[in-house]
């Protein structure tokens, strides 16, 4: 992966985001502490796809902040920006609160400025009694948008239909 062009990203991003061994990192004005990180994945794909992972760094309680939903979407738009690859999105399920995180996100995507360049679709994994919620994030301009599609169609209905 790329790394990112911070002048540009801190110009569209409402908090200040710095890089620290290629991990993402800002503080907000509640000095809740975030670290976005984006790991190689090959589960689906050989290459060429990433996973998006927000991370809570001091545990500090976040309220509605819609500077955090600014500085997530900038620093997605600049990964695409650097990097014209597949991102994924898995909700963490530690707390049992990744329904909430799974709507939250789509509801930060529905409202985002530039959503139409992008194809996203939300799926869920039921694994014995956790449910957990799968995001796909592509450009459509994409020449493998299709055949993305189709990858990520046949990895979620082989999960959703596992032999007993």
């Amino acid at each position: 992966m790329q790394t990112f062009n911070l002048t540009r990203l801190n110009f569209h991003s409402p908090y200040k985001v710095w890089a620290e061994d290629n991990e993402y990192k800002f503080i907000t004005d509640y000095e809740v502490s975030y670290r976005i990180i984006f790991s190689p994945n090959n589960d689906i794909w050989k290459e060429g796809a990433y996973e998006f992972g927000i991370f809570n760094e001091n545990q500090k309680i976040s309220p509605n902040d819609p500077k955090v939903k600014g500085t997530v979407e900038a620093i997605i738009e600049e990964f695409f920006l650097t990097n014209p690859n597949i991102l994924l999105y898995q909700c963490e399920t530690g707390d049992n609160r990744q329904a909430m995180r799974a709507r939250l996100f789509a509801k930060w995507f529905n409202e985002y400025e530039n959503k139409s360049r992008f194809f996203i679709k939300v799926s869920v994994l039921h694994d014995d009694d956790i449910d957990n919620y799968i995001a796909l994030i592509v450009q459509k301009s994409n020449p493998e948008l299709n055949n993305i599609l189709q990858t990520f169609n046949d990895f979620i209905g082989y999960f959703s239909h596992k032999p007993e």
